[in-house]
């Protein structure tokens, strides 16, 4: 065989690989013999046992784990295993439409008729009939990845169209609100399925935009139930599934905001020089200062990024002991101080202990400073710990911070 056969069929075997691989991570994983089962008005479910999906010639949902994940053209967002439940999700792929100035096309990468693309099915056995209003726990990253649409033995619904998403961006969070024509960021309690006996139904699930990422779902009885964290325990009636898939360690708190977006720029803490500073480097993702030996420490480093206007966080650390004061200048010129709230931990991170400030102006090659000054509260001090430095495009900066607080110590 000549040589450029053999690279051809080499080429070949890797594409064949690859797209059985990905057909793989779009299979059910359970048989359809499992049955969940509702009690005491409630069902809980993860997104990725479903025993069927059908209408996939468009779109496919995908599982992503730590040990799977999928190549199914476009995807710029990072993966999400680290806060999901069950270590588990599903992303209908591929994500054409990741932002609004993306050519939307009707039936392939948006549908706002239920049912005709990418559904998935889930057998539940209900005890007690009656109205359930259903809860879905979605990531999103923006304004295009952010509505889905559920149905019921093949039948879809007025009141299952439209799931819509506004808070909570980038990070696992729970809604319940269907998009209006009057009210996009959806109306509460409009969500819900009629189940008219008791027995065996198909909960359904189909793609409304491409991108959406699917982590787990709850029927509920309870108007005005709320879910917490991931949820209540999965229950069945008859089969069996996986007990997890493998954890994933899960990242800091600053890590994750830097990840949100390839649109965000950062400078750590550490990546800022500690000689002659007052400050050493605490841990992997700190720096703080010895209030045995220092009550202040000033250090400075240069922004090289691209000359414009970010917003600026400035990622801090709580304590229990008192309250740290940092401030920022760029060129010496004061950007803004603040003091993290006490915390009722050791030392905590998360949105409520950074500072924000708006469309702020710098260019490449400004000199950023961070001060950073003690506190105490009469008996002990802090240590000034803080993270780092992140610069987003304007707007972003209130939303990146949603990110769950992930790092710190009772």
């Amino acid at each position: 065989m000549k040589k450029k056969n053999i690279f051809t069929v080499f080429i070949l075997m890797i594409f064949i690989s690859l797209n059985a691989q990905n057909d793989t991570l779009s299979l059910p994983i359970i048989n359809n013999l499992v049955t969940f089962e509702e009690q005491n008005g409630k069902v809980a479910i993860e997104a990725e046992y479903f025993h069927e999906q059908t209408l996939t010639k468009k779109r496919k949902w995908f599982r992503t784990s730590k040990n799977e994940l999928p190549k199914a053209g476009r995807d710029e967002d990072k993966h999400h295993v680290y806060d999901a439940s069950n270590n588990a999700y599903l992303e209908i792929l591929p994500d054409e439409r990741v932002t609004h100035s993306d050519k939307l096309i009707h039936g392939e990468n948006f549908s706002n008729e239920p049912g005709k693309i990418a559904v998935l099915s889930y057998k539940v056995k209900f005890n007690t009939p009656g109205r359930y209003y259903v809860w879905v726990r979605a990531f999103s990253t923006g304004g295009e990845d952010n509505g889905l649409h559920v149905g019921l033995n093949n039948v879809w619904p007025k009141h299952g169209k439209r799931m819509q998403w506004c808070t909570g961006k980038n990070q696992w969070t729970w809604e319940s609100k269907q998009r209006t024509k009057d009210i996009h960021c959806g109306v509460p309690h409009n969500i819900y399925l009629d189940i008219d006996k008791a027995g065996n139904h198909t909960i359904q699930f189909s793609m409304r935009e491409d991108g959406f990422e699917f982590d787990k779902f709850i029927l509920t009885k309870d108007m005005n139930y709320i879910p917490i964290n991931k949820g209540p325990e999965v229950t069945l009636a008859q089969g069996e599934i996986l007990e997890s898939f493998p954890e994933v360690k899960v990242p800091s708190y600053f890590s994750t905001i830097t990840e949100a977006s390839e649109q965000i720029k950062s400078i750590a803490a550490q990546e800022f020089p500690t000689e002659g500073t007052n400050f050493y480097k605490n841990g992997k993702n700190w720096l703080a200062i010895n209030p045995k030996n220092h009550n202040q420490a000033t250090t400075t480093t240069t922004f090289n990024f691209k000359s414009g206007h970010y917003d600026i966080v400035f990622v801090g650390v709580a304590e229990n002991d008192g309250k740290s004061k940092f401030t920022v200048t760029v060129n010496e010129t004061k950007i803004g101080s603040y003091s993290p709230e006490l915390t009722h931990r050791m030392f905590e991170e998360g949105k409520k202990y950074n500072a924000l400030w708006e469309n702020i102006p710098i260019q490449k090659g400004d000199k950023i400073k961070v001060i950073s000054q003690i506190g105490t509260d009469g008996e002990e001090w802090t240590r000034g710990r803080w993270a780092g430095i992140i610069f987003t495009p304007v707007g972003m900066g209130k939303s990146i911070q949603n990110s769950p607080s992930t790092y710190y110590k009772n």
